[in-house]
């Protein structure tokens, strides 16, 4: 019996009824699940405010089709139509499965299993016809609806001697943020997000390292990728991963369905490429507002070597001082918390880890004339950046000034506040330039110092000098990359610290403190700042800029600009408002587009999460209502939000609604909630890859919610292309500086591989490794007899800065051997009375070593002999020093085991680098997953932790089950044991079958209808 003879077969074998009802199955089977597609396809109309082509109707007055009456009836139309669908659907299902179970009844059970089976195969290929039907449908609606995609080629400032085309400008003109569709599916981060947030559900691996410990402690002998789960775990690891391999299928599908449906993704990736590819220029974004910049890479370097040639700022360095630098501070903050002056806390964040040096690049003001450039420092990484984040958490409670102001609603509030006479005086605004860099640093950290042990009370614990220490490990001493050379910043605060802010908020807040009874006395009657920008009512009859050279002469390192209010309109810029005063009646405020403002947001046609679009508008909605002070105001800002929406491709619908939303969020008073009891929020980071990740977000939250529900879930969607990806201005990190890597090491004889990680330097990791080869084996050439001293200095063989300890571990012996023939040609001792000679065993060498007790040398006759050069050569030949500590060592790291195994040496060029990541236990799962998926033989299947939702890897295929059975153990807690790393079935066995079949129900429309429900 086939889906072919079906109905002939049942007709001749069986009763008539088995036909009859089988028929039925059949029929309302086909009817749930097409029905089921219309109501996806009528959900996804409404979702992208489309209106079908049945809800378009004809009205006597042909002008309300475009009215908004029109448009909302339509729209409670579609509404009707979703809900009588559902309400036949459910129907359905009733009749379907009372269809199901008289068939059950007339048939044994073999037969009933094969009639669903063939049901399911006859309706496939219908459904899925009527699938590509809907799709093709929704596509042709969104072409006719979508807003045409429009370009504004001024957000695009080339100042290169490149010629554009037209393609590369309205690729180039949707921004630097604009999210591409992925090129591919990148599962090894799918799955290494999916392993991190199991442990902060869990704290499994915490747990596991604990267990391990007792296990070691007890001298048994276990591997390192053994797992212990409970019940509640083994169930949520298993629905993961469930959940986890359906997410990869339809990433990956809804990936390559976008690349057809939106064909102008892969020219962008040509045009981007051809972009990078070509040397000559420089793409970044400007200093101020949205857009790109294109710029000749020579123009570029000459205004960034301009700024680094101020020998008062920079200066040039010759060697690299990162790890001395980050030695010397660990070491500080070693001895602060051993003697108890910092917390561990403090030190946890302050510690510097496989640190890096600063990248300077430099952002163009468009603007401005010459368009010179504003110097950034990128610190993130840095070996004082952590330190600088905990000094700014601990200083933070310095700021006690009135007279700043957190941002642009506090400031407008606080004018609204003002008294009408207030509106009687003049506006200015001063700026203070080049803030951060004429910071002076001494005098600001005196004032710090000054603060927390002369004025505060209770003092800091560690010593005045430990925290002045701290302060200018934080400050003084950084360094940056530049062009391939190192640079130092010798004056101002660090740019690109977080310190910079607050330290020049402590200067600025203490200078105004000195010079407030001066304010008074230059006419200034209302002072408010924000970093740098001064706002200013001062006496009509006072000079600005007199006012502004007063205040210049206060201090010799800070320089005020000013900036006088409008004659015409009395109104004047701030921040992002415009105030405008009216003598006696007060001030108004409303939104203020400063001429940088390039009128580029996130596209609609972007390919990011949905929140970003509306957080686009919604963000400047929220911004004109807190800052408009009239309702005239109000309502201009609303026009321009529509018309800038529009031009950047969204819907007004969309727009309208977001708009509507913020307006009853504002103005309409919110329900009072009862208090949530306490959670411990998790993040899940998932990649931005459609409409599918947003349901494996809210799968995975429901997930844990039923076995964990004091843990609160927040889903996190990273876009993983943007045109920004393509283009860079930072320095590359040398090789040797990186951290945070997996390296894969390769012998050069045998060609075996190692794979492993390191969050250290990659440099120490690898002097470590040949550290403990040269250690274990006997060295490659035994001295050499020479027939002449020479007094030169050895010559130093370096192959590479990465390995300077085996070239400084050379030029020692080397130095060595030339002392003792220094010493040798005086005077030599020969011992006359017999001596106790004893014999020392060193990498399967003997030598002869004199043993004289201190009881014995005064009774030693000696005999004055001159050696000749022959004599000191044959000494040297058969002298060998003797080093105790690599006596009987035994190797420990793999590479070094083979060494010894073998006689195979590891050289620097036989170490790469595999992948990076700056999360250290991301890190561990993904050398894991590496380790899995390439099988390096010197590894030996060892990992350096166990993976619970994928302990097989990432292959999709299962492997081939070996011959060796995994040992399976119960603790006494009641937790699952399970030693073999290759079989995961063992390990899942309780829940893995039940939650396969429900995910397999839940991702196909040609299973069953009524399970699918």
């Amino acid at each position: 019996m086939n889906i072919d003879n079906v109905e002939l077969y049942l007709r001749e074998n069986h009763h008539h009824r088995i036909l009859l009802n089988y028929r039925t199955v059949k029929k309302f089977y086909l009817r749930v699940a097409l029905v089921q597609l219309d109501i996806r396809f009528l959900k996804s109309c409404r979702t992208k405010d489309i209106i079908p082509k049945f809800l378009w109707f004809k009205t006597a007055n042909r002008n309300l089709a475009a009215s908004p009456a029109y448009k909302n009836s339509q729209r409670r139309l579609l509404n009707a139509e979703i809900n009588y669908k559902y309400k036949h659907l459910n129907k359905l299902k009733k009749m379907y499965q009372y269809s199901v179970t008289v068939l059950q009844q007339y048939c044994p059970g073999d037969l009933f299993e094969r009639l669903q089976q063939i049901i399911t195969l006859i309706c496939c290929p219908l459904i899925k016809t009527k699938e590509q039907d809907i799709e093709e449908k929704l596509h042709r609606h969104l072409l006719r609806t979508a807003p045409k995609h429009t370009v504004d080629p001024t957000v695009v400032t080339n100042q290169s001697t490149r010629i554009l085309s037209n393609d590369e400008i309205d690729c180039l003109a949707n921004g630097l943020d604009y999210g591409l569709v992925p090129k591919r599916f990148d599962e090894m981060n799918a799955v290494g997000n999916i392993e991190q947030f199991f442990h902060r559900v869990t704290d499994i691996y915490q747990h596991h390292k604990k267990f391990m410990k007792d296990l070691r402690d007890n001298n048994k002998i276990i591997p390192n990728d053994i797992r212990v789960l409970n019940t509640n775990e083994m169930t949520l690891a298993s629905h993961l991963r469930s959940l986890t391999d359906t997410f990869r299928h339809q990433a990956d599908r809804y990936r390559q369905k976008q690349y057809q449906i939106r064909g102008e993704q892969k020219q962008y990736y040509k045009l981007l490429k051809l972009l990078k590819q070509d040397n000559s220029i420089v793409v970044t974004r400007p200093d101020k507002g949205r857009g790109i910049v294109l710029m000749n890479k020579s123009d570029y370097l000459s205004k960034m070597h301009a700024i680094l040639s101020d020998s008062a700022k920079f200066s040039c360095l010759f060697d690299d001082p990162t790890i001395t630098r980050e030695s010397s501070l660990m070491r500080l903050l070693n001895r602060l918390k051993n003697n108890g002056h910092i917390s561990l806390d403090f030190w946890s964040m302050a510690k510097p880890i496989g640190s890096t040096p600063g990248r300077l690049y430099g952002l163009p003001k468009i603007h401005k004339q010459d368009k010179p450039l504003r110097p950034v420092l990128s610190s993130i990484g840095t070996y004082n950046y952590g330190l600088a984040k905990a000094l700014k958490k601990m200083l933070s409670k310095i700021i006690r000034n009135e007279a700043v102001i957190k941002d642009t609603f506090a400031f407008v509030n606080q004018l609204r506040s003002l008294p009408k006479s207030a509106s009687k005086y003049k506006m200015v605004s001063f700026d203070i330039s080049s803030l951060y860099t004429n910071i002076p640093l001494n005098e600001t950290i005196e004032i710090i110092l000054k603060y927390l042990y002369d004025e505060n009370t209770p003092r800091p614990s560690m010593d005045r000098k430990d925290f002045k220490k701290l302060l200018e490990f934080a400050t003084k001493n950084s360094h940056f990359l530049f062009d391939g050379k190192m640079y130092d910043q010798i004056d101002g605060v660090s740019m690109g610290s977080p310190l910079a802010p607050l330290l020049a908020e402590i200067f600025l807040q203490d200078f105004e403190k000195k010079h407030l009874e001066l304010f008074d006395l230059m006419g200034i009657g209302y002072w408010k700042r924000y970093v740098d920008d001064t706002f200013v009512l001062i006496d009509p009859k006072a000079d600005p800029k007199d006012v502004c050279n007063r205040l210049s002469l206060c201090h010799p390192s800070i320089k005020f600009t000013v900036e006088k209010e409008n004659l015409e309109s009395n109104s004047i810029p701030f921040l992002d408002a415009l105030v405008q005063r009216q003598a006696g009646i007060g001030f108004h405020t409303k939104i203020y587009h400063k001429d940088t403002f390039s009128g580029l947001i996130t596209k609609w046609d972007s390919f990011v999460p949905k929140s970003y679009k509306y957080s686009a508008i919604s963000s400047m909605a929220y911004r004109a209502m807190k800052i408009c002070s009239t309702h005239q105001a109000l309502h201009d800002e609303f026009e321009f939000i529509r018309k800038l929406s529009f031009k950047n491709g969204y819907p007004i619908a969309f727009v309208e609604s977001v708009i509507r939303r913020q307006l009853n969020l504002v103005y309409e008073p919110r329900e009072i909630k009862p208090p949530k009891p306490e959670t411990d929020i998790v993040v899940l980071r998932v990649p931005y890859y459609g409409n599918p990740s947003h349901i494996y977000g809210k799968r995975v939250t429901t997930a844990v919610a039923a076995k964990y529900p004091l843990k609160q879930v927040r889903v996190v969607y990273d876009v993983t292309a943007r045109i920004g990806h393509n283009f860079t201005t930072k320095d590359k990190i040398p090789t040797e500086l990186r951290s945070g890597v997996v390296y894969e090491a390769t012998c050069p004889v045998c060609n075996e591989k190692y794979i492993g990680e390191t969050c250290r330097h990659l440099k120490t990791r690898i002097n470590e490794h040949l550290s403990y080869q040269k250690k274990v084996m006997p060295p490659l050439t035994q001295p050499q007899r020479t027939t002449s001293i020479t007094t030169a200095k050895p010559q130093k063989l370096i192959i590479n800065s990465t390995f300077h300890m085996i070239t400084r571990s050379q030029s020692r012996m080397n130095q060595q051997l030339l002392n003792q023939r220094k010493l040798l040609p005086k005077l030599s001792t020969i011992l006359t009375r017999e001596t106790k000679t004893t014999t020392v065993l060193n990498h399967n060498k003997v030598q002869k070593k004199v043993k004289i007790t201190e009881s014995k040398t005064k009774n030693i006759t000696t005999i004055h002999k001159k050696l000749t050069d022959d004599e000191i050569d044959d000494i040297l030949t058969n002298t060998t020093l003797v080093d105790k500590k690599t006596v009987n060592i035994i190797p420990k790291s793999a590479i070094s085991k083979h060494s010894a195994a073998t006689g195979h040496r590891f050289n620097n060029e036989d170490f790469g680098i595999l992948l990076a990541d700056y999360h250290r236990y991301r890190l561990i799962i993904k050398e894991s997953l590496l380790i899995i998926k390439r099988n390096p033989k010197l590894n030996i299947n060892e990992r350096s932790m166990p993976l619970y939702i994928y302990p097989d890897g990432l292959s999709i295929a299962q492997k081939k089950e070996t011959n060796q059975l995994p040992t399976t153990k119960q603790t006494t807690k009641g937790m699952y044991i399970t030693t073999n790393s290759h079989i995961s079935k063992i390990l899942f066995s309780l829940v893995l079958h039940q939650q396969h079949t429900v995910s397999d129900q839940t991702t196909t429309t040609t299973t069953n209808p009524i399970q699918n429900k």
